[in-house]
């Protein structure tokens, strides 16, 4: 039998979207904003989310920008602007409530300091989903997926996708992550 994968979600990955050494500076650099507690992470977190000025220098927040603008052309979207940036600190024990991104078109995510135990997890939309039983894990009945990530790379995804986990505890400390939204233009 042929299996025609209907509705497919495109997650965008760039490797090595920042250079170690930009790396490097956004971790000195984030560590010394005040971070406040914020209502997606429980525990011991905290985020920056009403926008700082300066979060990232003109050159980052440029080819952010380009890289939203080719993810939305193959995505097939009329073009979007990123319109705020934030970045949030999880401490060891701190979880990741499952969220998604309102009023926003494309959210991306950039990892400036995670381990091997890092993960992104992203929920599947189909809301029946849960009405069927399960033989076994196949590409089509997955409830969520585990996305490894790692230090300096970019993640985009259309900010409607339900991400997060709060069965997953945080192993590090200052696991560090900028993310951000965008709207049409």
């Amino acid at each position: 039998m042929n299996i025609t994968p209907l509705f497919p979600i495109p997650i965008g990955r760039v490797y090595n979207f920042i250079t170690p050494k930009e790396r490097l500076h956004l971790l000195k650099h984030i560590k010394s904003i005040p971070h406040f507690p914020n209502g997606a992470i429980e525990g011991d977190g905290s985020s920056t989310f009403d926008n700082p000025p300066n979060l990232l220098d003109r050159n980052i927040k440029d080819r952010l920008q380009l890289a939203v603008d080719e993810f939305t052309d193959m995505y097939g979207n009329i073009p979007t602007k990123i319109v705020n940036i934030w970045s949030n600190i999880q401490n060891a024990g701190s979880r990741l409530k499952d969220h998604v991104h309102p009023d926003s078109i494309i959210s991306g995510a950039l990892y400036i300091n995670v381990d091997q135990s890092c993960k992104l997890y992203v929920h599947n939309p189909n809301p029946y989903i849960e009405f069927s039983t399960k033989s076994k894990d196949t590409p089509y009945n997955y409830d969520n997926v585990s996305i490894d990530v790692e230090n300096g790379e970019l993640i985009l995804f259309p900010s409607w996708l339900r991400h997060g986990n709060l069965s997953v505890i945080n192993e590090m400390d200052e696991r560090i992550v900028v993310s951000f939204n965008s709207c049409h233009k």
